[in-house]
């Protein structure tokens, strides 16, 4: 083979396994210093979208409606709020409700009408309650479905989880689990910084967090499928595609609808940011 040929079959070989370069260019800033970050995404049900921030104190916010323009509305939260939320999925064929999971398991199933939220139940995962990052849910057939990510450390590989859930009690099936591992970021490494469904396409967020002041750097990988097996939740995975990759930002919370499709970010010190995305 020619020394040509050989330097073409390489540097195939090298833009295979790269990550994908990223489309977005356009980022909108949605909050600004480390209580206004995003740390999950939902499209709200009478149009925009509905963030959580991982906010710890009392009178922090823990959840706002977020309109397409970048404004953000801070919802009150009646009673105790919850600690460090991390994620948040629209309920399916219930507009107007939420499921909300902190990263230590604790959930809530919650209800926004207007600017008002309200607590239906609180629950708690099954499984993976450790450095929980993200929660999303779809149909599958006549059952809801969950699936939920554990992010995982430089020396240890994330962890997803699924079950069929049960939303009228937020009870949970059966559990199914698999590691995650991704080839990028490389450097103080969370496998699992959020998790969105798409029908049963599992798509994954992967973030490097090196302090409250970065410097960050995230992807978007498709990781697999969930399904259904004897009425039990199923996952299959295989070798990680990547979907785009953003340096400088800390991509916590995914969101995915019919037309749209949004990342947002918890860049600790550096605020929130928002930025739409074309991989749904």
């Amino acid at each position: 083979m020619s020394r040509r040929w050989s330097a073409v079959l390489v540097l195939v070989a090298a833009l295979a396994l790269a990550p994908a370069a990223s489309a977005a260019s356009e980022w909108t800033r949605v909050g600004t210093g480390i209580t206004e970050g995003v740390s999950g995404l939902a499209a709200a049900s009478s149009g925009g979208w509905v963030m959580v921030r991982d906010n710890k104190l009392a009178g922090q916010t823990r959840v706002a409606l977020l309109s397409d323009g970048g404004t953000a509305t801070a919802l009150t939260w009646p009673g105790t709020a919850p600690a460090d939320l991390e994620s948040i999925a629209a309920v399916p064929g219930q507009p107007g409700r939420y499921v909300v999971v902190g990263s230590g398991g604790a959930g809530r199933l919650i209800n926004v009408t207007g600017t008002t939220l309200s607590v239906v139940r609180s629950f708690r995962l099954p499984q993976g309650t450790v450095q929980n990052e993200g929660f999303a849910l779809t149909t599958l057939g006549a059952s809801t479905v969950a699936v939920w990510g554990n992010r995982g450390s430089p020396t240890v590989p994330g962890q997803l989880y699924a079950a069929v859930f049960n939303p009228a009690r937020t009870t949970f099936g059966a559990v199914t689990s698999v590691a995650v591992t991704v080839p990028w970021p490389t450097k103080n490494i969370r496998h699992i910084s959020d998790v969105v469904l798409i029908g049963p396409r599992i798509v994954i967020s992967s973030a490097s967090d090196n302090g409250n002041n970065g410097p960050f750097e995230s992807a978007v990988y498709e990781i697999g499928t969930v399904g259904l097996s004897s009425g039990a939740a199923s996952l299959t995975t295989g070798t990680p595609v990547s979907l785009g990759t953003y340096p400088g930002h800390k991509v916590e919370g995914l969101a995915c609808v019919a037309g749209a499709e949004l990342l947002g970010t918890d860049d600790e010190n550096l605020g929130g940011w928002t930025t739409p995305s074309t991989w749904c």
